[in-house]
């Protein structure tokens, strides 16, 4: 089932994952890794309600584990859905693992949806000092921020550089070409 989910065969992960919790196992941490695991798979499939309930198992049984906070937190933002409870989550991520680059962006991520851009640059800016410059998606992200900062040209420095890395949001060529943040 998690082999299923990291190669992005969700329907067939979804499946071999319930099938894993019909085994009745006691093993918490086999239980935590496949509600985690259906919290990401239920997610790309856009069964938000089943995401969000796997998730909140998921931290029932660990609710110190930086990867569930993390990924939780930023699908909740990226829906724009209870984002004080996902900034909450984030920054909870981030004092269990202090420096994880992919948790200070979507800590600054969710920031910026909460339009806390001040605070958000120096989240984003921490994420890309961890040695991470050459992520599209976190450079993308600071370019956004920067935008609502009113620095428009750096922003559009940070999405040409996004675009250079091989990747970014759907919208990253038409934030480019008519030089303004488009979600």
């Amino acid at each position: 089932g998690i082999g299923f989910a990291q190669t992005g065969q969700h329907e067939k992960a979804v499946s071999y994952l319930k099938n894993t919790l019909d085994l009745e196992t006691e093993d918490k941490e086999i239980l935590m890794q496949v509600y985690s695991m259906l919290g990401d798979s239920y997610n790309a499939l856009k069964k938000y309600k089943e995401s969000d309930q796997s998730y909140t198992r998921a931290l029932e049984i660990d609710p110190r584990n930086s990867y569930v906070l993390n990924n939780y937190a930023y699908y909740l933002s990226l829906r724009g859905e209870n984002l004080e409870e996902a900034a909450s989550m984030s920054k909870r991520s981030i004092e269990l693992d202090p420096g994880n680059s992919s948790s200070e962006d979507t800590y600054a991520w969710i920031l910026f949806r909460l339009k806390k851009y001040a605070e958000a640059r120096v989240w984003i800016e921490k994420a890309l000092g961890n040695g991470t410059d050459s992520n599209a998606t976190q450079t993308e992200h600071y370019g956004d921020i920067l935008f609502f900062l009113g620095e428009k040209e750096k922003a559009l420095e940070q999405w040409q550089k996004a675009k250079s890395l091989g990747s970014g949001s759907n919208t990253l060529d038409k934030k480019i070409n008519e030089k303004k943040y488009l979600e």
